[in-house]
């Protein structure tokens, strides 16, 4: 068994005197405000039919703290105000259903996919389509309700370029919310990335956006704690989620992602792969000289919003295996030096390294810092880590693991 998560949070309030107490709630109740909501969508379940309208959204839990300082200049006392975030610590979380799990390659193959072994694997998934706010075209999801005493994290599994939302890939992490209690919500995104409805498009985004939106609108979600996990496409998802909407994720793990769609298509091409047609077809034309083809694809690339991710210090555990033989190896490198405070940040020197499979320095077992990898795992060969952004390249080619990812978000890596 996995050791539980040692990363519990607990914050302690103190009152004074009881007239100080009611002066502060009075304050606290006039200045506050309603909470947000989201204009009602349908949500069309496929067996029975019916409509359901989409729930209030429910915004963080915060708490507003008047505190006294006083002015230098004439020792006269201002009051300011403070806003600051109180989240309840999650639970202890076991792993009993990665035991014998460690990689995709543990489970399944790449691709495989189909909704009965999902039923089979997760006791009580439900399977519905969303109505996107986008174009109002319905896109289909499985969704795990949580369960326990209080409000639980939700879980976010993302298919990956080739696969549909109901890919196996994504069982095990699936059944590892469940045991913990964890809601789970794995949503179609335009299916496949073959055509300019997927491949990134606003309206793939979207239809995470509304997934998400859905999610933190049932009853016993934790809306502070949206954790979004993908491998290779769904990895590219996960990070454009994070760009373009971070105020709708807490933390995000992307696995071997193309995050340049641009150099994607160039390597793909040189490599004799099938991804370049996707992105052909998507991006309307050849990308790789300055034209419109060209600006369609950095638009759709994680690369193009990875600043936004930096300024709002979305954590992001970014890994890729060292022999990955479908998207460049530098990949993870580039997207950490994006993310990484600039001192923090790898040489071109070591990103080209990287990019042949090898470590910088060679130091294969200088790995000194928290990867989340067990024993078991496949080995982390070189980590890095800054401010909100964890690199773990591994000893693997295209690959997951799966234990990895559940604990560095069990960590409450917030």
């Amino acid at each position: 068994m996995r050791p539980t998560a040692n990363s519990m949070r607990l914050i302690q309030h103190g009152g004074a005197f009881f007239g100080v107490f009611v002066v502060l709630m009075l304050v606290i109740a006039s200045t506050a405000e309603p909470a947000e909501t989201v204009a009602a969508t349908g949500i069309e379940r496929t067996a029975p039919e019916t409509t359901i309208p989409l729930a209030a959204v429910r915004v963080p839990t915060t708490t507003t703290v008047p505190t006294t300082t006083t002015v230098a200049t004439n020792d006269e006392p201002t009051t300011t105000t403070t806003t600051t975030t109180t989240l309840r610590p999650l639970d202890p979380v076991t792993f009993d259903s990665l035991d014998r799990i460690d990689t995709i390659r543990d489970f399944t193959d790449f691709t495989t996919q189909g909704p009965s072994r999902w039923r089979r694997s997760v006791e009580g998934i439900e399977e519905f389509s969303l109505i996107s706010t986008a174009d109002g075209a319905e896109q289909p999801v499985f969704w795990l309700p949580p369960s326990g005493d209080h409000d639980q994290p939700v879980l976010v599994i993302l298919h990956s370029w080739s696969s549909r939302y109901t890919q196996h890939a994504g069982i095990p992490l699936a059944q590892w919310a469940q045991e913990n209690g964890w809601a789970v919500i794995a949503p179609e995104f335009r299916g496949k990335n073959d055509d300019a409805d997927a491949v990134g498009s606003d309206l793939a985004v979207q239809d995470v956006a509304d997934a998400i939106d859905y999610a933190v609108a049932q009853e016993g979600v934790d809306a502070d704690r949206v954790f979004v996990v993908g491998y290779s496409g769904g990895g590219m998802m996960a990070l454009l989620i994070a760009g373009q909407h971070p105020d709708k994720v807490t933390a995000v793990s992307a696995w071997g992602p193309p995050h340049d769609l641009v150099e994607f298509y160039t390597s793909s091409r040189r490599k004799g792969l099938g991804y370049w047609g996707d992105i052909n077809r998507a991006c309307d034309g050849d990308p790789r000289e300055a034209g419109p083809a060209q600006d369609e694809c950095l638009s759709r690339s994680p690369s193009t919003y990875l600043e936004t991710v930096r300024e709002r210090s979305v954590p992001v555990f970014i890994g890729q295996g060292i022999r990955d033989q479908y998207v460049s190896r530098n990949a993870a490198a580039e997207v950490f030096n994006a993310l990484a405070d600039p001192e923090d940040r790898l040489s071109v020197d070591d990103i080209d390294l990287l990019g042949r499979g090898r470590v910088p320095g060679d130091t294969w077992d200088a790995v000194t810092i928290e990867t989340h990898f067990e024993d078991r795992d496949p080995d982390p060969v070189f980590a890095r880590e800054s401010g909100a952004v964890l690199l773990v390249y591994f000893q693997a080619q295209h690959d997951m693991v799966y234990g990895a990812a559940a604990e560095w978000f069990a960590s409450d890596p917030r």
